[in-house]
């Protein structure tokens, strides 16, 4: 079975929606932590918004690799 190919630009548009949902992150965690001025609620916001842009990273690089093949 063949391999689907990326479509000539797919990687700008990946890299510009992680910066955009960086981008939102940050505006909620300082959002969450302006209720209280509590920094743990900022911390736990940027960590979410980091393991999800991390986890999507690994996948992206697993995809890339078995395309490689």
């Amino acid at each position: 079975m063949d391999s689907p190919v990326p479509p000539p630009g797919a990687e700008r548009i990946i890299r510009w929606i992680m910066i955009g949902i960086a981008v939102w992150g940050c505006f909620h965690a300082v959002g969450a932590w302006r209720l209280n001025h509590d920094p743990r609620r900022l911390l736990v916001v940027l960590g979410c918004v980091a393991v999800f842009l991390g986890f999507w990273l690994v996948m992206l690089a697993a995809l890339r690799r078995r395309l490689a093949k």
